[in-house]
């Protein structure tokens, strides 16, 4: 990194033409889609003060290098001073595991949301990193080799691996595929915090011979060992290092949420940092994360942000463990399966099989495959699957929302609330 590069550290990065503001810095990315380079004179006429390219369009206010998300994740590495750097990574929930480690660790900096990826990282950090001395950062991958590259521009000291499981299989290309490049972040971190229930995983972390922590609901350091809904509010029992801990949560907590507490209060552990609980009482979901809405007597669960079997099928769970008159899903597919697609959606439909019925949004051709016994009705037309639930649902039903991001179902839900003046 060229020294005289720092002088950028105390400017803002934008990769979006539409977001430049005055003195930004904006950075030509090519994507499959669009190439940041016929953006650029559009972001300098708006106020660039600088703009980083791959080849040079013209004008005296480039700075031509050879990748620019190579140079995104130098500059990010080099601003990035922290004494201690915890990854975090998984095929699902990382996102709430990080958050929930930030609350426990006071003046700690987090990528916001889902910024996980090669840019999204960097950029979070060179936007967002004012020099506190401990950094959480979620790391997400689409093949294997992902992690270990972030991992060598943050490397951190505590790795932490939820679980590996079939999501974004299309994309990885097979099951082991997906195990082999979250194991990466334990190859590349000094301490693991592993999921002890995954067999792979606990022999995989046992041979690196690393200290290492444990967590799960049959082995590990922190246990989860049962848990019940009271209305609106879930009593969780765990074992911490032999300890039995009683811990009520606002909310309703499915089982994957609470195994992302179990990490979060491991990775505590594995720091020898004090475990700070007190914030629990006003933690509040994000929306399309399990969020519940009180919609004049149903219940509808905003879980619209992602989806992978294994949150349905803890969705599921959570909604079988919930009092209601009837149980109610509006699905849609899963995406990113390639060849197990069919397969997939045929294991989803059993899940879906195990509550009173079912709705589809054939918002992507995978929705093909979504045939449970218990469908009610199916439409790729937001405003004509939106009536179909505004005249089954009744007060007293619990109705979940969920779908892969790229199908987008949160339209479904804000077009039943519309309908129904929500």
């Amino acid at each position: 990194m060229k020294k005289e590069w720092e002088c950028l550290f105390e400017k803002r990065f934008c990769i979006d033409s539409r977001n430049v503001e005055p003195g930004c810095v904006f950075v030509a990315i090519r994507g499959g889609k669009h190439d940041g380079h016929d953006f650029v004179k559009e972001a300098l006429s708006k106020g660039a003060s600088l703009a980083v390219v791959e080849r040079s369009v013209g004008g005296n206010k480039e700075l031509v290098v050879g990748s620019t998300i190579d140079f995104l994740l130098s500059l990010a590495s080099e601003k990035l001073n922290s004494e201690l750097i915890i990854g975090v990574t998984g095929s699902s929930g990382k996102t709430l595991t990080k958050e929930l480690i930030a609350k426990m660790i006071p003046d700690c900096f987090y990528n916001p949301g889902n910024m996980n990826t090669e840019i999204g990282l960097p950029l979070s950090i060179l936007n967002g990193f004012s020099g506190q001395g401990i950094a959480v950062l979620e790391m997400g991958m689409d093949k294997r080799g992902d992690i270990r590259r972030l991992c060598n521009y943050f490397p951190p000291k505590v790795g932490v691996v939820l679980n590996a499981t079939r999501q974004h299989i299309g994309i990885a290309g097979s099951e082991e595929e997906i195990f082999l490049g979250k194991m990466e972040m334990f190859e590349s971190s000094e301490r693991c915090v592993y999921n002890a229930d995954d067999e792979r995983m606990r022999d995989f972390v046992e041979k690196l011979g690393k200290t290492r922590i444990g967590f799960g609901m049959r082995k590990g350091n922190v246990i989860l060992k049962d848990w019940k809904y009271e209305g609106l509010k879930t009593v969780a029992v765990y074992e911490i290092e032999g300890e039995e801990a009683l811990l009520l949560l606002p909310g309703v907590w499915h089982r994957g949420h609470l195994l992302d507490l179990a990490a979060a209060i491991s990775t505590l552990k594995i720091l020898d940092l004090p475990l700070e609980l007190s914030w629990v009482k006003s933690f509040e979901f994000l929306p399309g994360r399990f969020k519940l809405l009180n919609l004049g007597g149903i219940i509808a669960i905003d879980d619209t942000y992602n989806a992978s079997l294994e949150a349905f099928e803890a969705a599921i769970e959570a909604m079988l463990k919930m009092k209601a008159d009837r149980r109610i899903a509006v699905v849609g597919p899963i995406l990113e399966q390639g060849a197990y697609a069919k397969d997939t959606h045929e294991k989803l439909s059993e899940i879906l099989e195990r509550i009173d019925g079912v709705f589809v949004f054939d918002g992507a051709e995978e929705s093909v495959w979504i045939r449970p016994r218990n469908l009610i009705y199916r439409s790729e037309d937001v405003g004509d699957l939106a009536r179909a639930i505004s005249k089954e649902i009744t007060v007293g039903d619990l109705v979940l929302f969920k779908a892969s991001r790229g199908v987008r179902i949160e339209r479904v839900l804000n077009a039943y609330r519309r309908m129904m003046g929500w």
